[in-house]
């Protein structure tokens, strides 16, 4: 992204989808042709979802039945690819998701440490809680992450930090919002503001390839909003889901994925803030193909942008607020 946000508060921020890099080849740049949109923005970041290692300790909580059965998997990627995210623009990344601790304490230090390496901070894991929930900024843009998956099951597979164990800032919500882990979410997000900024919280949640979030993630992304949050920035159902604009707050329920080896529609936004207010908004179409991502043609560009619309609309239908409108 740019180098410095204006002396008039202005600022553009880019925000993206998962970038799931398991076997794909460095040479082949997959994120090269972001960079100009990642530019085009003051702040530029994504969910990175893979962890970058060599290592070949898998996590044992993923039982070799789940692996067969594909209910779960185990993923890493090349660490050479922290040099593309790097030149990608991406400034910086969400880890609170169902992968980063495939590879163990060992997996998430060699990322970390990467990421440290090449000045591209992170959040929502660490080698403790606090550090795993700490805010990551670049001004005026400050960034918090935590996963908020709905099953008691996935608790142990993902590996919570504690106040003495390496982890994620993981949730566990029981299919039904309960009132002590939205109360800890709220309390957080609204203890963490620090004078004027613009705060985004990413949840990684919601169930794969979904198009139309679920109850819990419009009743805990408006309680976000509610609690102090400035957009809503989700992930981890790996397609597209649409957008609203809650109490005037962008609320991106899902970003689907920012590169994968599966090919298939997906999409940046760019939003544009004047003196901390939202301005204008826009939705960038891309497609993923032959495992690297680029801007749709031209020529298809409207229906793409058409299609994300009619996600955005279906929200309106199913989850109705006076308080709430399509983003797009």
């Amino acid at each position: 992204a740019a180098a410095a946000v204006s002396q008039t508060q202005n600022c553009t921020i880019v925000l993206g989808g998962d970038i799931m890099l398991n076997q794909i080849p460095v040479k082949l740049k997959p994120l090269s042709a972001l960079r100009p949109l990642f530019e085009s923005g003051d702040v530029g970041i994504a969910n990175l979802e893979i962890p970058l290692t060599n290592s070949t300790r898998a996590t044992p909580f993923k039982s070799a039945a789940e692996l067969r059965a594909r209910t779960q998997y185990i993923l890493k990627a090349d660490p050479q690819h922290v040099l593309g995210i790097k030149g990608s623009g991406i400034d910086m990344v969400s880890l609170a998701n169902n992968h980063v601790m495939d590879y163990g304490v060992d997996g998430l230090n060699q990322m970390t440490a990467l990421l440290t390496k090449h000045n591209i901070p992170y959040t929502g894991a660490g080698p403790t809680i606090s550090e795993a929930k700490e805010v990551v900024s670049k001004y005026p843009v400050a960034l918090l992450s935590a996963l908020a998956f709905m099953n008691t099951g996935s608790m142990t597979k993902l590996v919570p930090a504690t106040a003495k164990k390496p982890g994620l800032h993981a949730l566990i919500f029981n299919a039904t919002i309960n009132k002590k882990n939205r109360e800890y979410l709220t309390n957080w997000i609204s203890g963490q503001r620090d004078g004027e900024e613009i705060m985004i919280v990413a949840l990684h949640w919601g169930i794969e390839r979904m198009t139309v979030p679920t109850p819990y993630q419009v009743n805990l992304a408006r309680a976000c909003i509610d609690a102090g949050a400035d957009v809503v920035w989700g992930h981890h159902p790996h397609v597209l889901q649409g957008a609203e604009l809650y109490k005037g707050k962008p609320i991106l329920y899902s970003m689907g994925n920012l590169i994968s080896k599966k090919e298939g529609p997906t999409g940046l936004v760019r939003l544009y803030y004047e003196d901390f207010k939202l301005k204008k908004f826009r939705f960038l179409p891309l497609q993923i193909a032959g495992m690297r991502v680029k801007p749709v043609p031209t020529k298809s560009e409207q229906a793409r942008m058409a299609a994300f619309k009619s996600l955005s609309q279906a929200i309106q239908k199913r989850y109705p607020n006076k308080q709430s409108k399509a983003l797009f």
